[in-house]
């Protein structure tokens, strides 16, 4: 009779135990082993090789630790085809069986991971029969499959697309799938016909939100045993488990449809299809609802009661009947009032002797309500998709775009089928230090303004709801790996059944193919084509960086942006859809670190898990060949537009060079004082950006600073000679420096010889050139000493300011009267201002410079940065042929932050910080009452300083009145330049910048796309990267190069997307054979991951440094240095510039009466002061202030 424990005969029973694999070693010597299996325990496990012993030694420490544990049983024999061998069939105890006998330990799970390595899991081998020749079949053979080296941004483009299914367990969800894969009718409530890949979208959203999949836990990996039984192993840890463990995938996920391909419709489109449906209750919080009532209730109350507590989607019925004629007002009122919710249990208090009182739970009413959450410049964009896509009344929406919109009671937002709120808001209402104040206890309207108790700290209505789901629109903001922001906590405090992500551009690496394809230059479309080339980008970017013939750092740099991917992606998954395994809370057995298991290590080697699994779960995308399938954009077309370079254009192009080869050469390319030097980085970044810049316009050098250069070069020449290069102290100059140092000076002479270059530059001006201005007023108005027969040369300020006058005094005998006068006092005013303040170098006004070691001056010349914001001018656009008595003149400048009536009335300006500058009037017919015979009408802008300008102008004059244009830009003054040319032209305009708040951008994106005002929307191209729809432009032009083509791509997006009627036209102004034409030459050439590498600078690619250090002088015509006409860039359509009244009525006082608002929003009002010439400045008073900012070195 066995007297066995338990504990014993649980591990004798070999039942319990998984067949593992086998190990064939070297015979000890010292056992005698048979034909037939016995178990063995061996004492020492011998190798015949100093490698083989330290193998083994590595394997008899593991056999020795588990069977010591019991997680282990060995059976030996000899083997059959070479008696000096011993075979060893290993059996393991899984992690999932036995826990009441075996103690576990992830730390003894090492040994599991260490002896697997070694062993022989084919069947061959547990026979015995295997080719003792070949190399054994282990785990580890096949650890990483060729597609497990996929880039991010392959696995992402190649994910399959959407099929979903109605076969669900819910039978209202069901049908909701139904209603949106019913092609033969629309989704009840919505009046915009979808197409077909939006409905697949819509309802695979429905279906992972009903009945979610359940997968096997993304640890572990099926396995197949030697006796082919199969058994789960977590390669990151060691463990094995008998049993297949399972996880649900989230109820929600990223919608990542491509940019402008309708996500808001698709989301609204779910919406409609599952309204009134009810959240599920967590199973682990009681249902109340049943208690008992006070009395007994009718029929009608229990009925609605029942109703509820079954999760019948009443709501939509209602909106059926009501449709139709039938009022159940009686029954929708009674279900209103029977709505179910749970208790969450108050937290147990600490045990104390003194009696406590037991606290309440917290009561969670269920709510059928989306909320939806969206950045600022996105709500009205959401607010006028309802409007243009649902039916009226069959959405009940509140809208909550500050923190001035009140929030209605609990009970209130249970009657909502969504709730808007801006991502500022949300966090506001669910911050513990949150400046709302609590509402009043009555009920009689939701924007209540009783007065309520302010000493008690303001609990928000929404965490005492359960919500149907929660759409985040952008809401890869979400994430922040390794910290929780201000959004992350606001969402941890709600009670919500579903989860919504919607961004086309999760993170960086997850980018679709259109991204690519939209920055290539071509001059048509053909979808056979467009075909080939999709297959041809995606096979270009298939690896992710492994590949051995890149650079090292190249490789790293790829490895380091995918890391950051998968941090995001992990925070997304973690701390919004709140996903199991990944978001199990920290400590205890079943922690699951997504750093662990899922990102790359330290030298860029995945781990084993497959990604496109993950995001297979996570994302619900179409490729783009399914998309095509469905609709056709209209078509694009991309085209790079090169631009000969003209005198100033050279000039400033040429003074950068300059000054970086005066450095290179003066400071022999040693220590700090090389701008080069790696601890100069920053500085060196912010001059390379204004040498970009510059290609448009530029006028920040001084007359100082380019004789500066000039007299350290020539001290340099005098103390160094020629014959000196090669000597001790002189290594790093190379041959033919000192003649490249000649040049220089030789360039900054004839700067500073030029007559016009000298006045832009003092007066900080945009060039203009003026034929037939009346002679009589023409010196009086030049910045240059005028020569007969030669054109004006002015500049934008002083010709608004001449126009200004001509206009108000057109119907005069002789309008051009005292316009010699007028000249007079604004040229004298100009140069006085200027003398006022006199010329500093930037090393002087910005501390920045400090940047640079402080004995630079010593032995290099000082690198200027600066950068000068230009003015804007206000002009009179009031027509005399349709008079209105609010006519008005204003300024750019105007347009500024919302504020208060007890505010100043204009603010000041501040430095490095853009205010919109907008003209207002509506669409207006242009008249010229100037007489054909008046020299006025002769008076035409012929040309300006900037060949881009100039190109610029010529097209929109001609383009502006039957297309809307979006102008893209990387720098304020260059916004500034196009804006005072603009305002000549009396052409309407916006400009979309970084300081402008939310509320006025939202404000002009509506505007823009809504009104026939304005036509011209200038954006700082860093701006164009946050879900904004524009498909009102149709025409694209990029006065600048853009560096990284995801940002390019995301630009032109704004524009090509559902909801264009036309072509799409994107031009790109390059002048010819500059540092900007070899830029963008070297970027198309880049690789994916050499692109990652140099994604933040262009000087982190070591081509385009080589050519920036290397760059050479632009060449100057001779027929240029004299002749000011051939300095000019012409325009190929000259334009008058007198007489460019518009009839119409605008509202001149008040620019911001021209843009339109959410509603709700009070219109910012602002005091102004107008002058006499209707110039406004920030201060309120005559002209404008030249605001002057130094960017430094």
């Amino acid at each position: 009779m066995s007297f066995a424990t338990p504990h014993v005969a649980f591990l004798k029973d070999l039942e319990n135990y998984l067949p593992l694999g086998t190990l064939t070693l070297p015979s000890d010597g010292e056992s005698v082993l048979g034909a037939h299996w016995d178990e063995y325990y061996p004492k020492a496990i011998h190798g015949s090789s100093a490698r083989a012993k330290n193998e083994v030694r590595d394997i008899h420490k593991s056999v020795w630790a588990l069977l010591c544990l019991g997680w282990l049983r060995t059976f030996a024999r000899r083997h059959p085809q070479n008696h000096s061998l011993v075979q060893i069939r290993v059996y393991v105890l899984p992690s999932d069986v036995g826990g009441r006998y075996v103690e576990r330990s992830v730390k003894d799970w090492e040994h599991v991971k260490k002896l697997i390595k070694y062993l022989d899991v084919s069947a061959e081998g547990w026979e015995g029969t295997e080719d003792l020749k070949r190399p054994k079949d282990d785990l580890f053979g096949h650890e990483l499959r060729p597609e497990d080296n996929d880039s991010l941004f392959y696995i992402f483009n190649t994910l399959p697309s959407p099929r979903p299914s109605s076969v669900v367990s819910c039978p209202y969800s069901s049908h909701a799938i139904s209603s949106l894969l019913d092609n033969t009718e629309n989704v009840p409530g919505l009046q915009t016909e979808l197409y077909a890949y939006q409905r697949r979208s819509a309802a695979a959203m429905i279906q992972r939100e009903a009945q979610p999949t359940r997968t096997l836990d993304p640890r572990l990996d099926e396995t197949n045993g030697p006796t082919g039984g199969k058994y789960l192993y977590d390669r990151t840890t060691g463990a094995i488990f008998r049993y297949a463990r399972f996880y649900e995938e989230a109820k929600g996920g990223i919608l990542a449809e491509t940019m402008g391909l309708g996500k808001t419709l698709i989301c609204l489109a779910a919406i409609l299809a599952t309204k009134g449906h009810w959240p599920q209750i967590p199973p682990q919080y009681p249902l109340e609802g049943r208690q008992l009532r006070p009395r007994v209730g009718s029929l009608m109350d229990m009925a609605a009661a029942a109703a509820n507590q079954e999760r019948i989607p009443w709501r939509s019925h209602f909106q059926r009947t009501s449709s139709q004629g039938d009022d159940f007002d009686n029954c929708r009122r009674v279900l209103e009032q029977n709505v179910p919710s749970y208790t969450i249990p108050a937290p147990e208090t600490r045990r104390s002797r003194r009696p406590t009182t037991e606290q309440p739970g917290r009561v969670v009413g269920l709510c059928a309500t989306t909320l939806v959450v969206v950045p600022l410049n996105l709500f009205s964009h959401w607010r006028n998709e309802i409007a243009a896509h649902v039916e009226e009344g069959n959405l009940n929406v509140f809208y909550a775009d500050s923190n001035e919109v009140v929030m209605p009671s609990a009970r209130e937002l249970q009657l909502y089928d969504i709730i808007l709120l801006t991502k500022a808001r949300f966090e506001e209402e669910m911050s513990l230090t949150s400046s709302l104040k609590n509402r009043c206890t009555c009920t009689e309207t939701v924007r209540c303004y009783c007065s309520a108790p302010s000493n008690v700290p303001y609990s928000s209505p929404l965490a005492n709801l359960h919500f149907l789901r929660i759409i985040v629109d952008e809401g890869h903001d979400f994430s922040s790996f390794g910290r929780k922001n201000n959004a992350v906590f606001a969402l941890q405090k709600l009670h919500v059944d579903r989860r919504w992500i919607v961004s086309g551009t999760p993170s960086s690496g997850l980018l679709g193919i259109e991204a690519s394809t939209a920055t290539l230059e071509t001059l048509s479309r053909v979808g056979d084509r467009d075909s080939l080339l999709v297959k041809e980008i995606l096979e270009s970017r298939r690896s992710r960086g492994a590949d051995m013939r890149l650079e090292p750092s190249v490789r790293k740099a790829a490895f380091v942006q995918e890391r950051k991917d998968l941090e995001k992606l992990g925070s997304i998954v973690e701390d919004f859809l709140d996903l199991r395994p990944w978001a199990n809370g920290k400590g205890g057995d079943d922690v699951a670190s997504w750093k662990q298991y899922v990102l790359p290590n330290e030298h860029g080697q995945r781990k084993p898990h497959s990604l496109r699994k993950v995001l297979e779960s996570l994302v619900i995308r179409h490729r783009l060949e399914d998309v095509e399938t469905d609709i056709k954009l209209p078509p694009l077309y991309n085209r790079t537009v090169y631009l000969e370079p003209r005198w100033h254009d050279k000039l400033s192009l040429n003074l950068f060079i300059m000054n970086l080869a005066v450095n290179a050469v003066t400071s022999e390319r040693t220590d700090q004082d090389y701008m080069f030097h790696p601890k100069n980085r920053a500085s060196l970044n912010q001059l390379i950006t204004n040498l970009r810049n510059s290609g448009f316009y530029w006028t920040a050098f001084t007359k100082e600073e380019v004789s500066k250069s000039i007299e350290v070069s020539g001290k340099y020449l005098q103390n160094k000679s020629a014959s000196e290069v090669g000597k001790e102290g002189l290594d790093n100059l190379r041959d033919g420096d000192f003649d490249y140092l000649r040049r220089a000076i030789h360039m900054g002479e004839t700067v500073l010889d030029c007559p016009s270059w000298r006045a832009f530059s003092t007066a900080h001006e945009l060039g203009l050139y003026i034929d037939d201005f009346p002679e009589e007023a023409r010196k009086d108005w030049s910045l240059t000493t005028h020569t007969p027969g030669e054109p004006l040369v002015t500049g934008a300020p002083q010709m608004s300011k001449a126009q200004s006058f001509i206009d108000t005094h057109l119907y005069a005998s002789n309008p051009a009267s005292g316009l010699d006068v007028l000249g007079k006092s604004t040229m004298d005013k100009l140069w006085q201002s200027v003398q006022t303040k006199p010329s500093k170098t930037r090393r002087d006004e910005n501390n920045t410079v400090s940047a640079l070691h402080s004995h630079q001056e010593r032995r290099s010349a000082p690198v200027s940065t600066s950068i000068q914001k230009p003015r804007t001018m206000g002009k009179r656009t009031i027509s005399r042929a349709k008079p209105s008595s609010s006519s008005r003149k204003t300024s750019s400048q105007d347009i500024c932050e919302p504020r208060t009536n007890d505010q100043a009335a204009i603010p000041s300006i501040q430095p490095q910080r853009l205010k919109s500058a907008l003209k207002s009037s509506a669409t207006m017919q242009a008249i010229h009452p100037v007489e054909p015979s008046s020299i006025l009408s002769k008076t035409r802008l012929s040309g300006t300083a900037s060949a881009k300008l100039s190109y610029l102008l010529d097209r929109i004059t001609v383009l502006h009145e039957s297309e809307k244009i979006l102008i893209f830009y990387e720098g304020d003054n260059i916004a500034f330049y196009i804006a005072q040319t603009l305002e000549l032209l009396g052409i309407q305009f916006l400009i979309y910048t970084g300081s402008l708040s939310a509320l006025r951008k939202n404000a002009y994106i509506t505007t823009f796309n809504t009104t026939e005002t304005f036509r011209i929307l200038l954006m700082d191209v860093h701006q164009a990267a946050h879900g904004l729809h524009i498909a009102a432009a149709s025409r694209v032009f990029f006065v600048n190069p853009v560096w990284q083509p995801t940002v390019e791509a995301q630009a032109i997006k704004r524009a090509h997307r559902i909801g264009q009627k036309r072509p799409v036209y994107v031009e790109t102004l390059v002048l010819k054979d500059t540092l900007e034409d070899q830029m963008l030459r070297r970027r198309k050439n880049m690789s994916a991951q050499e692109h990652h590498k140099a994604e933040k600078s262009l000087l982190d690619d070591d081509v385009m440094e080589k050519v920036i250090k290397d760059a050479d002088f632009i060449p100057l015509l001779p027929e240029e240095r004299k002749n000011i006409r051939n300095q000019m860039a012409p325009l190929q359509n000259p334009q008058n510039l007198f007489g460019r009244l518009r009839a119409g009525v605008a509202h001149f006082h008040d620019p911001d009466k021209d843009l339109i608002f959410p509603q709700g929003m009070p219109l910012p009002s602002r005091k102004r002061k107008v002058g006499e010439n209707g110039m406004i400045d920030a201060n309120g008073s005559l002209g404008s202030k030249q605001v002057k900012v130094a960017f430094g070195i």
